[in-house]
């Protein structure tokens, strides 16, 4: 394990820097430098990880090109390597180490980074200068670097600060809030130098007692052991042999002493010792000793020491929960890592780590329902910890959170499993704000997690928590702030929440729509209405309309996007005048007409010899496997990450160089070009479609029957339809006929039923039917690889009509199963053109799965969003 004992002397400078130590760190920053590079270099090895190469001596390369994304440390790489390999998994390239303040500098309120230790692939490491600068995304500080003049006044996203850590070590403090919300802590008197943090003050707070000492009172005053002794004989203690005396706030510590609590002399000799000592905002703390879970009833082990009069003495050991917990981007505490400490009372880092499920063994509770049971309470007292947290620091003022982008991202909670009375509670000991994880490498692979990026338990098991979910979400966040976004079709109210993202993330939103009273229009910049925007038989005017709107207003926008499904084309005409980033018309055309689609991949065939792929050489876009497929469900960020390297490389819309790490060439086709695609190592997107026909009039579905031999029983739906609406099954060609003849007349315009595409004309499909289950894919594509997949599962449709009853996410297929949606939705997008984009493609399921035989594999359509 990593202890400090077993790392050389530089790795001290990982622990606190007290504010006398501070002048000898400040006098000689270059030998702290030499000597924090050094530490790395020795964890590094001592993890099994190749030494960092350094690069700058011969200064940046020319022409290399880096991502907008730039997750920091300034610090000790102690604290957060565990962070900053996983980043360099995530995001390679991406995760920075700068070992002093000499490599960064404030231009303004963004922050530089001149020089840092980057984090790739496989735990690899390299030393290099930038030059531009990269400016920070993401923020976080340690010792001895955590309180520097360069990071105060930043702007970029922190997961913390000195002024969070010193709040929420305080003892006291802590105590007082978790108490508030109900969460159990050890029976305890505070006896306070006033001032306290956040307003604690003289009282009772549940089994917490702070009484306040008064200036030249320390001493020592009747009153003050008065109020000891009650607490000594208090029903709170009664079941308590020992308490625990120790300081709080400041820059006390945490050495503490266990005291006899039948010895009151003692114990209030001890007090005074150090009540002259105390400095304003710290107190003493005097706590009621909670032993932990004992061994239960154990099968007796027949070992040589029971037959012989040699005895080992038994050291009298203990065990503590250490619980860490992330926050997610939207404010929900999830577990990361749940691990136990084993060792003497006064181990402390010295203790040995293990899971729960091996401690409770060990103490003889092998029944999984009570280990289950035992796992879920000390979880969910983590996550009520880490709420108190969020509550907390919602409620500061950005001076008191040291920085008006600070808050805390992670935090670790030490708690004990006690038994009382026969109940099993848990006890909350401490609250740690920057949890050193760097110990966790050991277990797991390196960095300790899983494919997904989530932490994985001692035991293997897989966490929701993850370390860069609040991390890369707000450096996307504030990469957005002060982007112009160009949105075409403001869609009806259920989109509200848009605009309130928008809001959120500081963008500027020019809106077209075509209701010139929509109640979009007063909540973006500039606004223009187009009154025939739902005739998109107009959409190539319109383009022209909206594009010398934007020239005349001087406006240029970073990106056009639309999440009304009516306006998808018109958005990627936009797209294709203006130079942004987006699917070519061709390609949205075929995925926007349902019998287009699916005729278009039944055409398709394998990858003729030397055809260019969507990437380099003709391969896989980012070598899918089932694997690999699966891995990428849930991991939209990585989609954000790569648009930045990429975009810097290939500048809207314009092919991407070669740089970095990418693999594509001169022959992969630019953003914005129509490149159908078949896959080289599974089966062509022919096997995906569907026999169907484009109906508009009777003699349509005659011919579609007679003379392309759709077969019945078939489902008829309009072509540019949504929402199930005019979907039937019918079994003949009368039925057919008969349902063709009622949707001509109910179903003609959009004002007949507004929001289902009615504005694309009432045509219909005629398609054959496969039976199975219906699923969703939500797919996110960028230059062609697949950056994240969503399967959603639908319930039963109600018949005839194919109307949806229920959804469910995450899907409760198994993972082969799903890996065969994800791979069909995937390749017919690649299939149809689509290479850039967030796609819904909805398909069936059969039996079967998706063999290469059209009626028992999966079929749909695309929707482009």
């Amino acid at each position: 394990m990593l202890s400090v004992s077993s790392l050389p002397g530089s790795v001290l400078l990982s622990c606190p820097i007290m504010p006398q130590e501070s002048s000898c760190v400040m006098s000689d920053p270059d030998r702290v430098e030499r000597g924090l590079y050094q530490m790395l270099q020795e964890v590094l090895r001592e993890i099994g990880l190749p030494k960092t190469q350094d690069r700058t001596c011969g200064g940046p390369a020319p022409g290399e090109c880096y991502s907008e994304l730039c997750l920091c440390v300034l610090g000790s790489p102690l604290p957060h390597l565990s962070f900053l390999l996983q980043a360099g998994q995530v995001s390679p390239g991406d995760s920075l180490l700068c070992l002093s303040p000499s490599w960064v500098s404030r231009v303004s309120t963004s922050l530089m980074v001149h020089k840092a230790v980057t984090f790739d692939l496989g735990g690899r490491t390299t030393l290099l200068t930038f030059s531009p600068p990269r400016r920070v995304t993401y923020l976080l500080t340690c010792d001895p670097w955590a309180a520097q003049e360069v990071t105060r006044g930043v702007d970029c996203p922190m997961g913390g600060s000195l002024e969070l850590e010193r709040f929420w070590s305080d003892r006291l403090t802590m105590r007082v809030l978790l108490q508030k919300a109900k969460i159990n802590c050890p029976p305890t008197l505070a006896l306070l130098l006033p001032p306290g943090q956040n307003g604690v003050g003289e009282g009772r707070t549940g089994v917490v007692e702070v009484v306040l000492l008064e200036t030249g009172a320390q001493r020592g005053t009747d009153s003050i052991r008065n109020k000891l002794t009650k607490f000594l004989e208090s029903d709170a203690l009664r079941l308590a042999n020992r308490v625990v005396l120790r300081r709080s706030g400041g820059w006390s510590g945490d050495s503490l002493l266990y005291l006899s609590r039948d010895n009151r002399e003692e114990v209030w000799m001890k007090v005074t010792k150090i009540l002259p000592v105390l400095m304003p905002g710290e107190a003493i703390l005097v706590e009621a000793y909670c032993p932990p879970l004992k061994p239960g009833p154990q099968v007796e082990d027949h070992t040589w020491e029971q037959y012989s009069d040699c005895r080992p003495q038994v050291p009298d050991l203990t065990f503590r929960v250490c619980a860490t917990v992330t926050r997610s981007p939207q404010n929900v505490p999830l577990l990361y890592k749940l691990e136990c400490k084993v060792g003497t009372p006064l181990s402390g880092c010295h203790s040995i780590s293990q899971s729960l499920e091996t401690t409770l063994s060990d103490l003889g509770y092998s029944n999984p329902s009570m280990t289950t049971s035992l796992r879920r309470l000390a979880t969910d007292t983590a996550l009520a910890c880490l709420h108190v947290v969020i509550e907390t620091e919602s409620g500061m003022s950005p001076g008191q959170r040291g920085g008006a982008c600070a808050q805390s991202d992670v935090i670790g909670v030490d708690l004990l499993i006690t038994l009382s009375n026969s109940v099993i509670s848990p006890v909350v000991l401490e609250l740690r704000p920057s949890p050193q994880l760097g110990p966790h490498f050991l277990e797991g692979g390196v960095g300790g997690w899983d494919e997904l990026g989530r932490g994985t338990g001692l035991d293997g098991e897989g966490c929701l928590g993850g370390l860069l979910h609040s991390p890369l979400a707000r450096s996307q966040g504030y990469l957005m702030k002060r982007k112009t976004v160009l949105v075409i079709g403001a869609g009806g109210y259920s989109k509200k929440f848009v605009w309130e993202a928008a809001n959120h993330y500081g963008l500027k939103i020019l809106l077209v729509d075509s209701d010139p009273s929509h109640f979009a229009s007063r909540l973006v910049e500039h606004f223009l209405p187009l009154p025939d925007l739902p005739d998109h038989r107009r959409d190539e005017h319109n383009c022209t309309r909206i594009c010398e709107w934007l020239d005349l207003a001087g406006l240029r926008p970073d990106g056009c996007v639309c999440f009304w499904d009516d306006c998808v084309v018109l958005a990627s005409l936009v797209c294709r005048s203006l130079g942004l980033r987006g699917a070519p018309p061709e390609a949205i055309q075929i995925a926007k007409e349902k019998s287009r689609t699916h005729l278009h991949l039944l055409r398709l065939r394998g990858p003729q010899p030397n055809s260019p792929g969507p990437h380099a050489g003709g391969q896989p876009a980012g070598g899918v496997t089932i694997e690999t497929v699966l891995d990428m469900e849930g991991e939209s960020l990585r989609a954000m990450m790569n648009f930045d390297r990429r975009e810097q490389a290939g500048l809207k819309g314009e092919a991407a160089d070669n740089h970095g790490n990418s693999d594509s060439d001169d022959s992969s086709p630019s953003s914005g070009s129509f490149h159908p695609w078949a896959p080289h190592l599974s089966p062509p997107p022919t096997v995906y479609g569907v026999p169907c026909a484009h109906v508009e009039n009777a003699q349509d579905l005659k011919n579609a029957v007679q003379r392309d031999g759709v077969r019945f029983p078939a489902v008829m739906k309009l072509e540019y339809g949504a929402g199930a609406v005019g979907v039937k099954r019918v079994g003949s060609l009368g039925e057919a006929l008969t349902h063709l003849e009622k949707i001509a007349g109910d179903l003609r315009e959009e004002t007949d039923y507004p929001g289902i595409g009615l504005g694309w004309g009432n045509a219909m499909t005629l398609m054959e039917f496969v039976g199975g289950t219906e699923h969703d894919v939500d797919l996110l594509l960028f230059d062609g690889r697949l950056e994240g997949a969503f399967v959603s599962d639908n319930g039963p449709t109600r018949s005839p009509a194919f109307t949806e009853t229920a959804a469910q996410m995450p899907t409760s297929l198994p993972p082969d199963k799903r890996a065969q949606l994800i791979r069909a939705a995937y390749h017919s997008c690649l299939a149809c053109g689509l290479r850039d984009g967030v796609f819904n493609v909805e398909l069936k399921m059969t039996v079967l799965g998706p063999p290469p035989h059209r009626d028992q594999c999966p079929y749909g359509w695309l929707l482009p969003a």
